[in-house]
C-alpha cells in the first residue's frame, strides 16, 4: 500500500477551501488546511507537505509572495497556485519562476482538479527539506 499524500491548502475563501478539503480528503489524501498565508507558513515551518495548494489573491499575502516565502522555508516545495481573478497571461511567467509547479483557474472541474493534484503527487521523491524557520 502507498503512502497517504499530505497536502496543505491555502485559500481565504471558506468555501473553496472546504470544496477542495473534501474533494481530497475522498480522493484519498490526508489535507491541512489554512485561511492566510501566515498561518500557512506556520504549519510549513514545522513540517514538510507532499504538496501546496494556494490561492493567488488574498488579503494579508498575494499567492505570489506567499509562494515565494515557501521557497526561503522548505526549499523543493511543491506547489500550485489557483485563481479566480486577473489575467492568466500576466501572472504564469512569475509564478513558475517562483517556484509553482502549476497554475490552475478557478472554478475548475473536480475530476480535472484531482488529476492534476494524482500527478503533482505521484512522484514526490522526498519531502522538502526545512531552510530557514517562518517569519
Amino acid at each position: 500500500m502507498s503512502e497517504t499524500k499530505t497536502i496543505l491548502l491555502v485559500d481565504d475563501d471558506e468555501a473553496h477551501l472546504l470544496w477542495s478539503s473534501e474533494v481530497l480528503k475522498e480522493s484519498g489524501f490526508l489535507i491541512e488546511t489554512a485561511n492566510t498565508p501566515r498561518e500557512a507558513l506556520k504549519l510549513l515551518g514545522d513540517r514538510s507537505y507532499d504538496l501546496v495548494i494556494s490561492d493567488l489573491v488574498m488579503p494579508e499575502m498575494s499567492g505570489l509572495d506567499f509562494v515565494r516565502s515557501i521557497a526561503g522555508i522548505r526549499k523543493g516545495q511543491k506547489a500550485i497556485i489557483l485563481t479566480g481573478h486577473g489575467d492568466v497571461e500576466s501572472f504564469m511567467e512569475s509564478v513558475y519562476d517562483l517556484g509553482a509547479i502549476e497554475y490552475i483557474v478557478k472554478p475548475v472541474e473536480m475530476e480535472e482538479f484531482i488529476t492534476i493534484v494524482k500527478r503533482h503527487t505521484s512522484s514526490t521523491p522526498s519531502k522538502s527539506k526545512l531552510t530557514r524557520q517562518p517569519l
